[in-house]
């Protein structure tokens, strides 16, 4: 069987984006603008790579991006057909491809579900004290409005480092969401790294009552994001960046090390590193390591998607490795 590789985006939402809310000022390091929105014809881009090398992995769709508005109504004061536009193109040519999750609710500022009002701490910092109870309730609400965008979601991604402290009442609250939602007694959930250790794949972090909850962790961390920073759209720099994942002779790379220490190698990396604030680089060179996993790792690797992680994790039996938490 062949190594099971898998690509995580994250921060991904329709037409806003969420990076803008976590960086104060909002510029980059080299003194630009960070842009507020991302067009829909990234989005299309995006899928062309995808579609053109058989990428897979995982997808998230924040449900409430920012706290710019629920996707199920008006994202960033955008029309409804701009916003449809952009769920529509997810699922139509991304659902081969990636399993899709909610990256809980808004990947800023926590929703008061009895208010319908934001509270001053963050998600990241509500995960910290949150019940089992209160994790379900929340877990639940960020499905419920994926799904009735037309999202079908089968698993959740942390914003941040959301739930790392507090990981038991997060584990019960991801199964019982599911469980409350889609009648679902199997889901994943993305909140680890562990970049740089031997044999780390994913785990069966739950098991018991009829429901089952896999971890899935990156083990190769985000190299396109330094796209964002650097105002280079050329054809070198696309190829300095694929060079840190896996040299054109497929013989070096942070890819190639996962692989060779026993690792599934887990790609991370974010919307904003696919858009690179404008330029696209990202999603350029996310191409080129592509090709160069096609062409000179096809016989040892294999894209799958997190659903795919999951039943090989179970079947399996894998338990949670030891590892420092980050």
């Amino acid at each position: 069987m062949k190594t099971p590789i898998s690509l995580i985006i994250d921060d991904s939402a329709p037409l806003v984006q969420v990076y803008y809310k976590h960086i104060e000022p909002p510029f980059t390091q080299d003194g630009r603008p960070i842009l507020e929105n991302i067009p829909n014809d990234f989005l299309f881009r995006f899928c062309d790579t995808v579609e053109k090398y058989g990428i897979r992995g995982k997808f998230s769709v924040v449900p409430n991006p920012g706290c710019y508005g629920n996707i199920c109504e008006s994202v960033g004061g955008f029309s409804r057909e701009v916003l449809r536009e952009w769920i529509d193109t997810v699922n139509s040519r991304l659902s081969g491809y990636f399993s899709f999750c909610p990256e809980i609710l808004t990947h800023h500022l926590t929703l008061d579900l009895k208010t319908g009002k934001y509270l001053s701490e963050t998600e990241r910092e509500w995960s910290v004290h949150a019940t089992e109870e209160e994790m379900t309730d929340y877990i639940a609400y960020a499905l419920e409005i994926d799904r009735d965008a037309g999202i079908r979601c089968t698993g959740v991604t942390s914003p941040w480092d959301f739930g790392v402290h507090n990981e038991k009442n997060y584990v019960l609250g991801v199964a019982g969401a599911f469980d409350r939602v889609f009648g679902q007694k199997k889901s994943w959930y993305f909140l680890h790294e562990i970049v740089g250790e031997k044999n780390i794949r994913p785990w069966v972090e739950y098991d018991e009552g009829g429901r089952t909850v896999v971890s899935i962790p990156y083990t190769v961390g985000d190299g396109f994001w330094q796209s964002i920073d650097r105002d280079d759209d050329s054809d070198e720099y696309v190829r300095f960046i694929a060079d840190g994942y896996i040299s054109e002779d497929g013989k070096s790379g942070t890819i190639v090390k996962a692989l060779d220490d026993g690792c599934f190698p887990i790609l991370c990396t974010h919307w904003q590193s696919m858009f690179s604030n404008g330029n696209r680089v990202g999603v350029r060179a996310l191409g080129e390591v592509a090709k160069r996993i096609e062409n000179t790792l096809s016989d040892r690797v294999e894209w799958v998607d997190f659903d795919r992680q999951a039943e090989l994790a179970i079947a399996d039996g894998i338990k949670r490795p030891a590892f420092q938490i980050r």
